[in-house]
């Protein structure tokens, strides 16, 4: 009885022992790209070209100095600041009022616009992109950073409504149903009972909302052409050819794209699982 017991406690150790090391596997497979990006981003020209996985003998500094003043990541920097910050704004105001108004919208229209807003999820607005730029240069938004920044919510509201939208039928009705008795608007309601529930919802969405934008490239080669309103993404994309493809450059530019990200991220992750899940499964 004793040996059998033993061998239970020894199965379950060895389960736990499992569940833990796939993650940490998982992890140091998505830790090692960035790992390398890291390390060719502080060697030499020369030393990348004889060995392109070896270790830096020495860090070269002069790369982020560079990087930073001859792909012009300032002005870069800044620009994509403005668009994705506007962006973020714009999905989560138009992406929560909508969840809320088609999660509340008793009936088939309501089903039927969310479905319309799901399919945006699935036809790739790569498709229509010919087609927006000849309307974007008829009224004149190619090569402004407001044509850039009216995309990028449009691309962005189906991901957002789907989880708002999904998020808030957990939300139970009767706090709305009393805030309205006591006199509250629909609008009034919904900012200040509805809203702050949504927190998890509204992390994910800034999450995903940001990498898309901060990343972005097609946009940008699309729609973008003066290069004091070009996205770090096409500054980076520059560097190739003006540096001649000098890779430790190039790839201490990417350093310093990637770096906001990862601190947003880690610094709303608490938030982001349970908003996704919660969202996704619910709606």
């Amino acid at each position: 009885m004793k040996s059998t017991l033993l061998t239970a406690k020894q199965r379950h150790r060895l389960g736990a022992v499992v569940r833990l090391a796939l993650p940490m596997v998982w992890a140091a497979t998505l830790a090692i790209p960035f790992f390398y990006l890291l390390i060719i981003s502080f060697r030499g020209r020369s030393e990348y070209a004889q060995n392109p996985l070896g270790l830096p003998t020495s860090l070269q500094w002069s790369n982020y100095a560079y990087a930073w003043e001859r792909g012009n990541l300032l002005t870069a920097f800044a620009n994509n600041i403005v668009v994705s910050v506007i962006t973020v704004i714009g999905v989560v105001f138009i992406g929560s009022l909508a969840g809320y108004a088609i999660a509340r919208w008793v009936g088939r229209a309501g089903n039927m616009f969310y479905v319309f807003f799901v399919f945006g999820l699935i036809v790739p607005f790569q498709l229509g992109l010919p087609m927006l730029y000849r309307i974007w240069a008829q009224i004149g938004l190619v090569d402004s950073i407001p044509g850039v920044i009216l995309i990028q919510i449009a691309t962005s509201l189906p991901f957002a409504i789907f989880l708002y939208a999904g998020f808030l039928l957990a939300v139970p009705r009767e706090l709305e149903e009393s805030a309205k008795v006591d006199g509250a608007s629909e609008l009034r309601t919904f900012v200040s009972i509805v809203f702050p529930l949504l927190s998890p919802a509204t992390a994910t969405v800034v999450i995903m909302s940001s990498i898309s934008v901060w990343n972005d490239l097609l946009v940008a080669l699309f729609f973008l052409q003066s290069e004091e309103k070009l996205t770090l993404g096409k500054s980076t994309l520059g560097l190739m050819n003006t540096f001649n493809s000098d890779v430790p450059v190039v790839f201490a530019a990417a350093v310093i794209t990637v770096v906001p990200i990862i601190v947003l991220f880690i610094s709303l992750q608490k938030f982001f699982i349970s908003g996704l899940t919660q969202g996704a499964l619910k709606g």
